[in-house]
């Protein structure tokens, strides 16, 4: 009989038998996060796929640490930005992220700069709002912050 190093006198099919209701439940957790489940319950829905659209335009995201950057977006392929102000300012980038769209007017996005540094975002048009996470090494920044959209 095989025994655990956290349970000495337990065997390991009795904790598997522990685990699987825990393990269910982030299989299950998953899959609403891939978006095979809804909020309803057990129902099937369509699985969000790489967006053919892109929210094309030139935008200015002012974030709350006084940062601006502007963002310019001509298609779906790709987008270029430049921070105006802020302690980045002068910095520019062109970048190829994956994008989801969520729901109407609002999209995931994901990228990895020349740098290294990940960064996701949630935007959304309908309020004007972007959401970002950079991770920069073992840094990671959460901001937010308004979108004006410039053309």
């Amino acid at each position: 009989m095989l025994v655990t190093a956290s349970h000495p006198t337990m065997s390991t099919l009795k904790v598997l038998k522990r685990s699987i209701p825990f393990l269910t439940g982030w299989i299950f957790l998953g899959l609403v996060a891939l978006g095979y489940f809804n909020k309803n319950g057990l129902q099937y829905v369509e699985k969000r796929t790489p967006v053919n659209e892109a929210y094309i335009g030139q935008f200015i995201y002012q974030y709350e640490d006084g940062s601006f950057y502007r963002v310019l977006v001509k298609d779906n392929q790709s987008m270029t930005w430049t921070c105006v102000t802020g302690p980045e300012k002068g910095a520019s980038g062109t970048e190829h992220p994956d994008r989801l769209k969520i729901a109407d007017k609002i999209y995931f996005a994901t990228w990895v700069e020349e740098t290294g540094i990940n960064v996701t975002q949630v935007i959304n048009l309908n309020t004007m709002k972007v959401y970002s996470t950079i991770i920069d090494g073992k840094q990671r920044y959460v901001i937010s912050g308004n979108i004006v959209r410039e053309k």
